[in-house]
């Protein structure tokens, strides 16, 4: 009998160890309307080891057709972002975003950036090899961001199984 609680104890460890469950990584709100998803902030690596990683959230309206990214953006001078580009195999790029703010955070400046896109294009982003890049062009500054292949891995199926749950709540909704 010891041996099998012993076992049951091990597996429960186990599980807990090596469960990959998104649950913490977004919430869900219904109203009227649909449901309200918002995938909590995450970070998006510099390519420049100088620069902070770029953190993004993401909202989405299960009766919208576009998804809205919002993102900030610490950087040792103050800018003025032209256009926000994601890019890979899928490409999606804005000049018509909004920038909410741009403030001090200590000795960096933080930007406040929100860019909407359509549902289908958020879900090629986040089913596709390798991962994408997202650059921030301003004046004659490109800052780009991207996930390296081992955190993208992790990321991408993190992503995907929300987007995935989304996707067969939509039904729902039509």
């Amino acid at each position: 009998m010891k041996r099998y609680i012993f076992l049951l104890y091990i597996l429960c460890v186990c599980s807990v160890l090596f469960a990959s469950s998104v649950e913490d990584r977004y919430v869900m709100k219904t109203f009227e309307n649909g449901q309200l998803y918002f995938i909590l902030p995450f970070d998006i690596p510099s390519q420049d080891t100088k620069v902070k990683a770029l953190s993004a959230d993401i909202t989405y309206l299960i009766t919208a057709d576009s998804v809205t990214v919002n993102m900030s953006v610490c950087y040792p001078s103050a800018l003025t972002a032209d256009s926000i580009v994601f890019s890979g195999d899928t490409h999606f790029a804005s000049t018509d975003f909004q920038t909410f703010f741009i403030e001090m955070e200590g000795k960096q400046w933080l930007h406040r950036y929100s860019v909407r896109m359509p549902w289908g294009v958020l879900n090629q982003l986040y089913f596709q090899n390798p991962p994408f890049v997202l650059s921030v062009y301003a004046k004659e500054r490109q800052l780009v961001y991207a996930f390296p292949d081992k955190k993208w891995e992790k990321e991408k199926k993190s992503i995907q199984q929300i987007l995935q749950m989304i996707t067969a709540n939509k039904r729902l909704y039509k």
